[in-house]
């Protein structure tokens, strides 16, 4: 198995959000802010290689949204995921497979790209998956989270035939399993990736930087903050045991950490590049 991190450009979000109720004064100093309290983020897909499949873990933003909300999310880039791919060797009809950990915007529209008005697939090739669950709720989802759903874009991806739905946790490939945690957003379906020498856990919007990884530090995101913290506590508890690497989707300062227990509870060990891993 050969993992390949992808860049589909950077947002930035209000760092009160990204840490809920944990005061500025604490998490500035781990996560820095600029002038308007905007903390930088990044979109870091993964592509997965794995026998004959090609499997691209999430797909940035795309091109769908306009410029004011591009602005005022400040998003860098809308064509940077397949510029990516190129310079690591992929093209678009290479992915066999693309894996959504959840429906929200900055996690999966970029599977579709908007060519002059009219939708089309990006991964021509590509088997979509998400789960049952996230898509069953993303059709009625509520008014705080509404917004985080493209609703064009998801129903052109299921109208497209492509789009299947995982209903349970298990291997989806050997080396390639799915666990699945609801707190954020319900379904949202975590890879861990054992690739022989490690254990990879793509954390997606379960902790969204290293700076998320203490118990208290979630977000304002999280549709329920309590069921959160029960799922970090007793999947950072594993993760400390089986000395699993955690791959962040969102930290723009940390690609990949480990975490340890300690009598303090579990906390971050060390931060490192993949590259690093060897």
């Amino acid at each position: 198995m050969k993992l390949i991190p992808i860049s589909a450009g950077h947002f930035h979000c209000d760092g009160g959000a990204l840490f809920g109720a944990i005061p500025k004064v604490l998490w500035n100093k781990v996560y820095p802010c600029n002038d308007n309290n905007f903390t930088q983020l990044t979109l870091r897909c993964l592509l997965v290689e794995t026998g004959e499949r090609r499997i691209l873990i999430e797909t940035g933003i795309g091109n769908h949204y306009p410029e004011k909300h591009l602005k005022n999310n400040g998003v860098t880039s809308v064509d940077e995921l397949e510029k990516s791919l190129a310079e690591k060797g992929y093209s678009a009809t290479d992915i066999t497979d693309v894996f959504f950990t959840h429906l929200h915007w900055d996690h999966c529209t970029g599977a579709v790209k908007n060519a002059d008005g009219k939708l089309e697939l990006t991964f021509p090739n590509a088997t979509l998956w998400s789960s049952k669950t996230q898509w069953e709720h993303a059709k009625i989802s509520n008014p705080r989270e509404r917004a985080a759903f493209h609703r064009p874009v998801l129903d052109f991806m299921m109208e497209s035939e492509k789009l299947q739905l995982i209903e349970g946790e298990g291997d989806f490939l050997p080396g390639f399993e799915i666990r699945f945690f609801h707190g954020h957003t319900p379904g949202q379906m975590l890879p861990i990736l054992h690739t022989g020498k490690h254990s990879f856990v793509y954390t997606s919007d379960l902790f969204p930087t290293a700076a998320n990884i203490p118990l208290l530090w979630v977000s304002a995101y999280d549709l329920d903050p309590v069921k959160v913290m029960e799922e970090k506590g007793k999947f950072l508890k594993e993760a400390a045991e089986k000395d699993y690497i955690l791959f962040f989707e969102h930290d723009y300062y940390t690609e990949c950490a480990s975490v340890q227990d300690t009598e303090k509870g579990v906390q971050l060990k060390a931060k490192f590049s993949l590259a690093e891993l060897g």
